[in-house]
């Protein structure tokens, strides 16, 4: 039975919430991305269409923290600067697995 993308990327979003390393959370993005590519292996458009839709949410995330972070004081918030790097590192995974199809 195979799983959801939803599913596939849950381990993923709560390593980016916990604002691990970005290696650590690339790494996650490649193992995710080698379960869609196997899963995916004759379907490339429905593969692109993931990549898209998590692409979609990355930006949508990455903005409003830089929002967030604006707006917050510079005290005390380095945990959300890390977590912006992850989410940023993830985003240029994605970025690269799609210009990889």
């Amino acid at each position: 039975m195979s799983r959801s993308p939803a599913a596939d990327l849950a381990p993923l979003i709560k390593l980016m919430q916990a604002g691990v390393p970005p290696t650590r959370a690339a790494s996650e993005l490649s193992r995710v991305l080698a379960i869609w590519k196997t899963e995916l292996k004759d379907d490339d458009e429905q593969f692109q269409e993931r990549l898209s839709g998590l692409a979609e949410q990355m930006v949508t995330g990455i903005e409003e923290m830089h929002e967030g972070i604006a707006e917050a004081s510079d005290k005390g918030k380095p945990t959300l600067r890390r977590i912006l790097a992850t989410h940023e590192a993830v985003l240029d995974g994605v970025r690269k697995a799609q210009g990889a199809g």
